[in-house]
């Protein structure tokens, strides 16, 4: 696939694939021809880019990426120091899935005191505030 096409098909622009590329969170594509500058990106690459749009709209950085992007291509790094790596990221997730879950909760409740017509003022006051 060409640079348009990966786009495209990955919802970002050009220039995001040029920056990832740049950052090494996608291997560098292959120029077929020499007699042009055109790159032939690999499903990989495409499967990369998804993965890369899917974490940062979950609240990683790129830099967090990046670090599970080199554990996992590192040929050198033992499997059990990938698994630590991999067992790492999945706590941060579950530990943000939490907070999520309790954010979901106080916006629910927002939400029935708006639907109901209470407001905070006509709410029993807390013990702690009386």
């Amino acid at each position: 696939m060409r640079i348009g096409e990966i786009a495209a098909r990955a919802g970002v622009s050009r220039d995001t694939v040029r920056f990832y590329e740049r950052m090494g969170l996608l291997d560098e594509a292959a120029q077929p021809h020499l007699s042009n500058n055109y790159k032939e990106y690999s499903p990989l690459a495409l499967r990369r880019i998804e993965l890369i749009t899917h974490a940062k709209a979950l609240g990683f950085t790129l830099k967090e990426i990046g670090d599970v992007i080199v554990a996992w291509g590192q040929d050198g790094l033992a499997p059990s120091k990938k698994s630590l790596l991999i067992q790492k990221k999945i706590c941060e997730v579950e530990k943000k899935a939490h907070s999520l879950s309790i954010l979901r909760v106080a916006l629910s409740d927002a939400l029935n005191k708006v639907e109901s017509g209470c407001t905070d003022e006509s709410l029993p006051q807390s013990k702690e505030t009386m």
